[in-house]
């Protein structure tokens, strides 16, 4: 028994495919890899570590505990980069929970 299932896919990804193909044939139609993620030096990574050791409430939070979205928040504004969902990864490198 095959079952076959629709493909749907929308104009703007089919030209920018056509395209790669014209411009760069089956290596121009190769993924680029995954994206990295944003890093942080050791120097930042020092940096955030002396200001998670204020409250929450020093960073502008009401609230007494630390979460991944306080400490995303207080990271971008303080080393003004951006680290949307590296933050766990980037505690756990570090040896913080």
């Amino acid at each position: 028994m095959v079952i076959a299932r629709e493909l749907w896919v929308s104009v703007r990804p089919t030209e920018r495919w056509r395209r790669a193909w014209r411009e760069g044939g089956m290596e121009g139609l190769r993924s680029p890899g995954l994206a990295t993620a944003p890093g942080v030096s050791g120097a930042q990574f020092t940096l955030t570590e002396g200001e998670s050791g204020k409250e929450p409430a020093a960073h502008g939070f009401d609230e007494e505990r630390w979460t991944l979205a306080r400490g995303q928040t207080a990271i971008r504004r303080r080393l003004r980069v951006n680290l949307p969902a590296v933050v766990w990864r980037l505690l756990k490198q570090h040896g913080q929970s």
